[in-house]
Order: structure tokens, then C-alpha cells, then sequence
């Protein structure tokens, strides 16, 4: 059914029957919780029964948010570049207990040779920083991931849960490289989401820029504020980045592959990628299913591994290996067992195994929030008020 409102302010998509609160939430957040565009999406066993977007995609608020605008989903790219990991792990290719230098022997420095895949996926390596990347190196190819080669661990790996907020996509990204000779966003697209029809960008085409939405930084953002603090170990870890005011604006930044925030996407794809998590996956001509991960990869990846006050951002979070789980500062549904990651201001993505659902969100508006924050949490309280 159409969902055209009777606002000011454009809306457009899908809501099956039963789910009109997620749409009257999504509403709610255009006009009440100052979000200027987004979209949201829901798939349950498989099939879509949310799919909206709203609100503008542009600064000036005059260009509408459309069905295929494309936005910055931030951190929610750690979650998609651990997956690519897993699916190494799933067809025998990688071991995740096995060293990661088994695969990148030039990482085996520095006190780095029994660090394992599964320590880097869920965030216990102890290599938050890449100290001997030059500052604003970020586009340099290859500098981080050599500065990752010769960097000390600040902790013995597997001792202190820390949110590996900049290191993450780039350690992801050399270990793929290493084991398929493809960058980490060719691997996702041609052996991961083509087959799914599944639209998420690793560094955007020239092509594709236009239909990206503007990124509206807000004032007082915290996690901007702790990088713009020289005494935490956040502004040590971003040093690489030129400016993280600035970069989301920037060509450079849109174009390069950046495993850790720079993931382009939309509602209706995250979505679809938790669900074929969450379910049996998609069935092809022949009536088989098929699935991005088996069921016994996804259950060993969302078993807990720590559930912590970690030290990068001092927020308590739940991590398995690989996915963020769901806990009390972001939601990722209601349920323990559900997976995925939030993104800077305000995105989130997110699987349920049990309720069988997957579920995106993302918005052009970085928000000043820590947290889940009012919009996503409007719409994911809304969702399980359905089920």
C-alpha cells in the first residue's frame, strides 16, 4: 500500500499490513526528532514488509529523499567487513582461531604472532591505533595497513575489549586481500551481495555520487568531540583521517574503500542482508536456498565474547566476533541474541535469528547522541511492538 502523507514533508514506500507504527514512527522522526531524510526498512521470514524513505537528502532541504537514494551508513561497514571474514571462514579459507599472520605473515611483529582473526573480529587485538601512519594519511594505499604490520599491541590480545573504531576496516580489508587478491569492497560485491541483488558500496563509482545524500554534521556529536580532544586514545586512533568534520563531504572520502565508516547504502539493502542472516536465506531457480553465511558460522559469530565497559569510548557494549550485540547502550532489536552495528549519529542495521527479521536504518543528520538515540529506537520499538 502507499504511504504518501499528508505532511510537508515527503514520504513514500511500503508498509504491509500490521506494521503501520513503524511507519508512524518513521513519520514521527521527520517531523518531531529532526531528522531531515532516511529510510527504513524490515524484512520477516524473508519477506519485505517495510520499506520507506523520507524527509530531503540535501542540506537546503529541497531535493526529496528518493527510493534509491544512496547515504553514508558510518560504522555500520564494520559489521559488513567482518562479514566478508566470516564468509572466508564459512568456505574453509581462513580459520578464525588461527593467527592472523597465518595469512599476512608481515603482520607477525611487534609481539603480533599468535594474534588470531578471531581476536581482530571481535575487537579484542589490542591494535586500536596504527601509530606510524603520518597524519591525514588515510588515502595513502596501503600506509595504514603497513603501519598495522610494525604496530605494538597496547594490551596482550584477548585482555581488553576495545572498540577498534578506525583500525577495524583496514585490518579487514588486508586479510581479504591476502586470501582472494580482490579489495574488500570487489569481494563483497561480486562474491557476496550480486548474487543477493544486494546494493552496498565500498568506495563509491563516479557514477553513484550523485545519488548520495548530503551529510549534516550536528553540533556536540561526542564521538567528534573525543577525536577533537588530543589526550584520548580515539583522537590518537583517527589521526590517519584528515578531518572527521570534513570528510564526509569530501570526494576522496566517498571514492576509497574504508572498511570502518565509509559504506554506502540504504535501508531496504541493510535490511535484506540481516535477513538472509536471520533466515534460510534466498532460493534459487532450482528451489535451493543459499545463504551469505552458513547457520553454524552465524551461531559461532554471535556467541558472546565480551559484554564490557571497552576502553576506546568508555560505553558498555555486548560483541561476539564480528557483530555487535544487542545491549543497553545500542539496541539491536529486543532480543540477546540479536546482531549487527550502529553507525555514527544515528544508523543501525541489525538481525534477529529468532524473530527471523532483519532491519536498516540510516539518516543524512549525525546527531548529537552516544547511543541508539530517539529515531532508531522509536523504529525499532515499534517493530517489536508488531511481533
Amino acid at each position: 500500500m502507499s504511504t504518501d502523507t499528508n505532511t510537508d514533508i515527503p514520504c513514500s514506500g511500503y508498509c504491509a499490513p500490521g506494521y503501520e507504527v513503524v511507519k508512524e514512527a518513521f513519520v514521527e522522526n521527520l517531523t518531531m526528532r529532526n531528522e531531515v531524510g532516511a529510510s527504513v526498512a524490515v524484512y520477516r521470514h524473508g519477506e519485505k514488509v517495510v520499506d520507506l524513505w523520507g524527509g530531503y537528502r540535501d542540506k537546503e532541504s529541497r531535493l526529496p529523499w528518493e527510493e534509491n537514494t544512496l547515504c553514508c551508513v558510518m560504522s555500520v561497514t564494520k559489521a559488513i567487513a567482518s562479514l566478508a571474514v566470516l564468509s572466508l571462514a564459512d568456505k574453509g579459507i581462513l580459520e578464525l582461531d588461527q593467527p592472523v599472520a597465518t595469512y599476512w605473515p608481515e603482520f607477525a611483529q611487534a609481539g603480533k604472532e599468535n594474534i588470531t582473526v578471531r581476536c581482530v573480529l571481535a575487537q579484542l587485538a589490542g591494535l586500536p591505533v596504527a601509530d606510524a601512519a603520518p597524519a591525514g594519511s588515510l588515502y595513502q594505499e596501503g600506509v595504514i595497513e603497513r603501519a598495522l604490520e610494525i604496530q605494538a599491541p597496547l594490551w596482550p590480545a584477548g585482555s581488553t575489549p576495545c572498540y577498534h573504531s578506525f583500525t577495524h576496516g583496514p585490518l579487514c580489508q588486508e586479510i581479504v586481500k591476502r586470501l582472494t587478491r580482490q579489495s574488500l569492497g570487489n569481494y563483497l560485491k561480486k562474491e557476496l551481495f550480486s548474487p543477493h541483488n544486494i546494493e552496498f558500496h565500498l568506495g563509491l563509482s563516479e557514477g553513484d555520487l550523485d545519488r548520495c545524500a548530503d551529510i549534516i554534521v550536528s553540533e556536540g556529536v561526542p564521538t567528534l568531540q573525543q577525536v577533537d580532544d588530543p589526550n584520548t586514545l580515539l583522537a590518537r586512533a583517527w589521526k590517519p583521517c584528515p578531518d572527521t568534520h570534513k570528510m564526509f563531504t569530501e570526494r576522496k572520502f566517498k571514492l576509497v574503500e574504508f572498511g570502518s565508516g565509509n559504506g554506502h547504502s540504504n535501508a531496504r539493502n541493510l535490511a535484506k542482508i540481516y535477513s538472509l542472516l536471520s533466515t534460510e536465506g534466498d532460493i534459487d531457480e532450482q528451489g535451493r536456498h543459499f545463504r551469505l553465511i552458513s547457520q553454524a558460522t552465524l551461531e559461532d559469530a554471535i556467541k558472546e565474547q565480551w559484554d564490557s565497559v571497552e576502553v576506546m569510548t568508555h560505553r558498555h557494549f555486548r560483541f561476539g566476533t564480528g557483530f555487535m550485540l544487542n545491549n543497553g547502550h545500542f539496541k539491536t532489536g529486543n532480543n540477546p541474541r540479536s546482531f549487527g552495528h550502529p553507525g555514527l549519529g544515528g544508523a543501525n542495521a541489525f538481525g534477529d535469528p529468532d524473530a527471523k527479521l532483519g532491519f536498516g536504518y540510516c539518516c543524512n543528520r549525525v546527531h548529537p547522541i552516544n547511543s541508539t538515540g530517539p529515531c532508531a529506537s522509536a523504529l525499532i520499538d515499534a517493530l517489536y511492538s508488531c511481533i
